[in-house]
């Protein structure tokens, strides 16, 4: 006599070529006891939502076994004030599952507003009432369309408790599958979900119709609710906001009923590959050095097996394997930091990868510091070639990472060097393309106003050369043309800087051009203790604008040791009053007043601050559009 069933974890081997996993049945329910079980299944008292028709009962007379099938039978009769009984069950507390293959096989009743229907819903309702928590359909069928077939899931748009309104917040995703040929009340059919931590597959007799993603979940919920525990539900609704119009009639059946064969849960059993590496953490090796990779790779399933292992530094795979040994000889010419990693897939596949990853440090490695660990200092002269140890996307990014075409001078470096043409004794960067860049720590030993000058070979046509200066916009050169000069030249002036060390990023934008070095000179002091700059005592501090050149916007800044009345004013080159930026009495502090040139062409400008009725300052500005 059959009845529940319950499986240990070594229990039926699903073989189909349907599952992907080690799919095993976990437990079923084969309805061949004399009567329901309930203390499985508890049967649902009534009326129910959407509207429907029915009231619920638990009288064998809607809920019986018999001949080794669950009947849930519909009867038209008038009981508690409804024209139709019905009825349902669900496991909840008593067979509650997170994730597996949920596969019931039934006969349905055919008939104009008859709404059977095989379901999950949340054990606890972890994230709130529903839709909250989530709901899964796995079979929804129309008794006026007996040929077809719905999937359903019902989730929130926003977490509990949302709007306030379940309806309103309410989303679902929905796929639907007809058959071609024949009738699903006319036989018994399979109706079947499989349920992952990343996937939701729906099926008809092991045909898969319809299947999410739970990036594709994710993507409308702020909440994802399908990582709990889902009870079973089957019923047999009469009437409803499902059917929409259909609702039962005169034609409708006296008498309908879900004949139920079973109610299998199948989950997936299989232990993923274990992975031991030969190296763990950090490793240090020489460039050009081979150093052999090997990982031990088994399956801990009884008579399990791995199919598949690969070796990857970051993301480019650089070995394969189908048997043992997994071992690879390594060997790389750059300084850097590689990730190494190890994906493994069992016969079931079943997949592992190594973690955390093992760090391969070639040669100087990825931690960046000075070149030769000196810090480049201005005033002064900064050798473009001199950039930070540290490797790619540490200190420089070099599109061509695993070579250096000029091969001179730093040769385990990506950054191509070269000689430069018009002094052997010198180098440049060279083979530039747009978007790389270099790094340097540099010191400010004296604050004040700089003149910087960019040194370059020049190309075959217009270069532009960006710095940024800790991570932010500072200057830049543009139209670095050819010339039959050895060198080209390009200078921005009136550049303010304090004492300090910084983070200097030199990008290539147009890579026209050879860089080969930047020279700052100091032209002015910004210290508030020496002399008076300009008229103003050095309690009034006015700073250089920044940026500058600019376009269009520029900020103004300057400081006030008490309140006073200021008027700062724009003019143009031939002495034009342009705008009052502000005038008035204003407290003591900093303030930063935004200048936009949108309207004005290009050319030098100057700002004037006059301050306490005596002070004056003038500041000379540069807008290139």
């Amino acid at each position: 006599m059959r009845s529940i069933l319950f499986l240990p974890v070594f229990g039926l081997l699903i073989t189909t070529s349907v599952f992907s996993q080690r799919y095993e049945l976990v437990w079923s329910d084969e309805f061949n006891a004399e009567e329901v079980d309930f203390n499985t299944w508890t049967p649902w008292y009534g009326t129910a939502y959407n509207n429907e028709h029915q009231f619920y009962t638990g009288r064998d007379t809607n809920i019986t076994v018999n001949n080794g099938y669950l009947h849930l039978i519909g009867l038209r009769e008038n009981f508690e004030g409804r024209n139709w009984t019905s009825g349902r069950i669900k496991s909840q507390h008593n067979a509650d599952f997170l994730y597996g293959r949920f596969e019931i096989r039934a006969k349905l009743p055919a008939g104009k507003g008859l709404w059977p229907a095989f379901w999950l819903m949340p054990t606890n309702s972890e994230y709130g009432s529903w839709p909250y928590s989530g709901e899964i359909d796995i079979m929804e069928y129309r008794g006026h369309q007996t040929n077809r077939t719905q999937g359903t899931i019902h989730f929130s748009e926003v977490a509990y408790p949302g709007s306030g309104s379940a309806n309103a917040d309410r989303e679902y995703m929905s796929g639907e599958y007809i058959i071609e040929e024949g009738d699903l009340s006319e036989e018994f059919h399979i109706y079947s979900i499989e349920w992952t931590d990343t996937d939701m597959t729906w099926y008809l007799n092991d045909t898969e119709f319809f299947h999410l993603t739970r990036e594709e979940i994710e993507d409308r919920a702020e909440i994802y609710p399908f990582d709990k525990e889902f009870y079973i539900i089957l019923n047999l609704a009469i009437g409803g906001n499902y059917l929409g119009n259909e609702q039962p009639d005169e034609t409708t059946p006296d008498r309908n009923e879900v004949i139920v064969d079973y109610v299998r849960v199948y989950q997936d059993m299989n232990q993923n590959p274990e992975i031991q590496l030969s190296y763990e953490d950090t490793v240090r090796v020489v460039p050009n050095e081979s150093i052999t990779l090997e990982a031990v790779v088994t399956d801990p399933d009884i008579s399990g097996s791995i199919d598949l292992v690969e070796f990857y530094i970051g993301n480019e795979q650089i070995a394969s394997f189908t048997e043992e040994p997994y071992s690879y000889s390594w060997t790389h010419p750059i300084d850097g930091c590689y990730p190494f990693h190890v994906r493994a897939v069992d016969n079931d596949n079943g997949s592992t990868e190594s973690g955390p990853h093992t760090i391969l440090e070639v040669g100087t490695g990825c931690t960046r510091r000075p070149f030769e660990n000196t810090t480049s200092t201005f005033p002064g002269i900064l050798e473009l070639e001199h950039y930070d140890y540290g490797g790619q996307n540490v200190s420089y990014l070099d599109f061509s990472e695993f070579s250096n075409s000029g091969n001179v001078l730093r040769t385990t470096e990506a950054v191509d060097i070269a000689v430069d043409p018009n002094d052997s004794d010198n180098y440049i960067l060279t083979d530039g393309e747009d978007g790389e860049w270099t790094r340097y720590t540099i010191e400010v030993t004296e604050p004040g106003i700089y003149d910087f000058e960019l040194r370059a070979v020049p190309g075959t046509g217009n270069g532009r050369v960006d710095l940024f200066l800790d991570g932010e916009d500072w200057i830049y050169f543009t139209r670095i043309g050819s010339t039959n000069d050895p060198y080209v030249y390009k200078s921005r002036t009136d550049i303010e800087l304090h004492a300090g060390t910084y983070d200097l990023q030199v990008k290539l934008t147009q890579a026209n051009i050879q860089p080969d070095r930047i020279k700052g000179t100091l032209v002015g002091s910004i210290t508030s203790n020496e002399e008076p700059l300009n008229g103003i005592p050095a309690q009034i501090k006015v700073y250089q604008n920044y940026p500058n050149p600019f376009n269009p916007t520029t900020n103004i800044s300057f400081d006030l040791p008490e309140p006073s009345s200021v008027v700062l004013e724009v003019y143009n080159n031939l002495g034009q009053h342009i705008t009052t930026i502000v005038e008035g009495n204003l407290r003591a502090g900093t303030h930063t007043y935004t200048f936009d040139a949108t309207s004005l062409s290009s050319g030098i400008y100057f700002y004037k601050l006059k301050a306490v009725d005596s002070y004056l300052f003038t500041g000379k500005m540069l807008l290139l559009k």
